[in-house]
């Protein structure tokens, strides 16, 4: 069973900007992108562009959950590991959850105080941060007009250590809720994925309008729930961007831990005005967003999420991005950042980053602009979602308005490998980060490593050629569609290097 591009776009972060590689147990590598045609060209009719809000044909993928229990059995697995946690101690008794907000009061992460009087990780509320830009398994899906919501237990303005924690991170556009939740006796950290069922899945009929508005959150018919021992040899593996190395704790990521917090919505910083300010357009301050009150949505706060990840011992991170530096040399280099991000700025920080990241050494860090959209799909999709708040637009006619990524950033932003690559530049570019030698050997996934091509047999390469060459609604293709895509000439590259 396939499904659209909307409800498939499954994958594990907490706490920051992550990985966009992804990785499953049957798939070594990344496939065709999106558009791509074979070499009979006058023989296939051109493809949409699913980058682009104004594309009415939706994109079919596969279903990632595919073969995992579902329902009651999804729970019943996670409850007999033994773990006592917030996740366990809220969802193994049977508790219903029919909403996020239903969700949040179970985590202990309700909002008290929904008025403009309320405040952030303070009077009886959680603590909450919105991020316009994520590298995570769901970068695809996050920009301003449609950001990633953090909520976590609150910190007293400076980072505490919290015993026994819950933090969930969502998306529209996802059925469903990430959760990292530690037991406060062992102090084991687990990460969770619980997906929530929505009605239009019976009918195979979801649309954006579904799945990209406030009736996501709520009305909910059941959820399954899996760990990451369930996910680690699948597609939605968090551990290669949580624990990238296998003899390594778990940890919380958070790239952009330091003031000014780069693409985090801050109503005092000029990036996150901007970000918060491309947000207000498109959904006014009428609306909740990810069970985060309206009224309370212009407090959001990247420092609230840096005093609970530093509190809870993450201070040091992987390839952290200098948010103050890199923001200062974009600046140098285009005045009119960030509220305009055409033409794109430049930052010798940020891209020292970046080439250790498409070297394969860690995950890629955050775009160095502030803004990752297209002005021309960002007010296409804000027209529209403003049309559909007013009545205007009909939901079943609302577009996907994720699709707003600016087509120049999308090598920097790696969801495609380098132009002019060889072919195993490629392979490293979009397959190291899950498949490396630091990572947990005993799965099936371990079978293809980007570090030893030249030992790779003849049958391994040609099964890596097979995997790139099935199309996104396989759920063998390589890479999924909804991360990393390849241009026709990637591809060739990646063809002729293993055809040695």
């Amino acid at each position: 069973m396939s499904r659209v591009r909307s409800i498939v776009a499954l994958g594990l972060v907490l706490a920051s900007a992550i990985t966009g590689a992804a990785c499953s147990d049957e798939g070594f590598i990344f496939g065709p992108s999106r558009g791509a045609k074979d070499k009979d060209e006058s023989a296939e009719q051109p493809k949409p562009d699913f980058e682009d809000p104004r594309t009415k044909e939706t994109e079919e993928l596969p279903d990632a959950l595919e073969g995992l229990p579902k329902g009651r059995a999804s729970l019943d697995a996670v409850c007999s590991r033994g773990e006592r946690n917030p996740v366990t101690n809220a969802l193994c008794t049977g508790r219903s959850v029919t909403s996020i907000t239903d969700l949040q009061d179970a985590l202990d992460l309700g909002f008290q105080d929904r008025s403009s009087r309320g405040q952030n990780a303070a009077g009886g509320n959680p603590g909450f941060a919105i991020l316009g830009h994520s590298t995570s398994l769901v970068a695809r899906s996050v920009s301003a007009i449609n950001p990633r919501v953090f909520v976590f237990p609150p910190t007293p303005g400076r980072p505490v250590r919290i015993n026994g924690y819950a933090i969930m991170g969502f998306t529209r556009g996802e059925p469903f809720v990430e959760i990292a939740a530690e037991d406060p006796n062992t102090k084991n950290v687990t990460f969770y994925l619980l997906k929530f069922d929505v009605a239009c899945e019976a009918t195979h009929s979801c649309k954006p309008g579904d799945l990209l508005t406030p009736d996501v959150e709520k009305n909910w018919q059941g959820f399954s729930i899996y760990d990451d021992d369930d996910l680690k040899n699948t597609i939605l593996d968090c551990r290669h961007c949580h624990q990238p190395d296998a003899n390594g704790k778990k940890l919380l990521r958070m790239q952009e831990l330091k003031d000014p917090w780069t693409h985090w919505f801050r109503n005092d910083r000029p990036g996150g005005v901007a970000l918060m300010g491309d947000f207000l357009r498109a959904h006014g301050t009428q609306e909740d967003y990810g069970g985060i009150p309206a009224a309370l949505i212009q407090k959001a706060d990247g420092r609230a999420l840096e005093d609970f990840v530093v509190g809870q011992g993450f201070a040091q991170q992987p390839n952290a991005f200098d948010s103050q530096r890199i923001e200062n040399e974009v600046r140098s280099s285009s005045s009119i950042q960030p509220d305009i991000n055409t033409p794109r700025g430049a930052s010798p920080t940020w891209q020292a980053l970046y080439d250790r990241a498409m070297a394969g050494e860690f995950i890629p860090p955050p775009y160095h602009d502030v803004k990752v959209t297209d002005p021309d799909k960002l007010q296409y999709a804000t027209d529209a979602y403003r049309g559909f708040l007013a009545g205007t637009v009909a939901k079943e006619e609302l577009p996907d308005i994720r699709r707003v990524f600016l087509d120049d950033a999308l090598e920097e932003l790696a969801f495609r490998p380098k132009k002019g690559a060889t072919g195993r530049e490629v392979l490293v570019q979009t397959c190291a980060q899950c498949h490396n030698p630091r990572l947990d050997q005993t799965i099936s996934r371990a079978k293809f490593d980007v570090t030893r091509l030249d030992s790779m047999t003849r049958a391994e390469k040609d099964t890596v050629i097979a995997r790139i060459n099935l199309p996104s609604s396989d759920k063998g293709h390589m890479p999924p569609a909804l991360f990393r895509s390849l241009t026709p000439e990637a591809k060739q590259a990646i063809v002729e290097e293993l055809s040695r």
